[in-house]
C-alpha cells in the first residue's frame, strides 16, 4: 500500500478450514494507516479473537479495505519515540527496496542465519 500511496481504514481476516468452510472477521482501525506494525498487530488481534484451537486451517487471508490516498492520513503524536523510530525505519526500508529491488532489505527475522 505504501508503494501505491494508499492507506487503509479497515482490515478483514478470512479463514478457510480444511472442510472448505470460512469464517470472516473485520475491524475498523482507530486511524487510517499503512504502517506495518499497526496492521500486523490488528491482524494478530483478529486471528486471536477467533480462538482457534487445533483447527485445521487451510488458508488465512488478510485484506485491506476502504483504501484512501495517503495524503489524507493523520498520525496521533505521542511522547514515546518508539513508534516514530519504527516509521522512520519503515521509510528507509521502502527507499532501499525501491533502489535495489525487493528482497534486499526487510525484517532481520526474514533472512536466513549465517553459518
Amino acid at each position: 500500500m505504501r508503494t501505491t500511496g494508499e492507506i487503509t481504514q479497515a482490515l478483514t481476516l478470512t479463514v478457510t478450514y480444511a472442510d472448505r468452510t470460512q469464517t470472516t472477521r473485520s475491524r475498523t482501525l482507530t486511524e487510517p494507516t499503512a504502517h506495518t506494525p499497526a496492521l500486523a498487530t490488528t491482524g494478530r488481534e483478529l486471528l486471536t479473537a477467533l480462538g482457534l484451537q487445533r483447527a485445521r486451517v487451510r488458508t488465512l487471508a488478510l485484506r485491506a479495505e476502504r483504501l484512501c490516498p495517503a495524503e489524507h492520513a493523520v498520525h496521533q503524536l505521542t511522547l514515546d519515540d518508539r513508534d516514530e523510530k519504527l516509521r522512520r525505519l519503515e521509510n528507509a526500508l521502502d527507499r532501499a527496496r525501491a533502489r535495489y529491488g525487493p528482497g534486499t532489505a526487510g525484517a532481520a527475522s526474514a533472512f536466513p542465519r549465517a553459518g
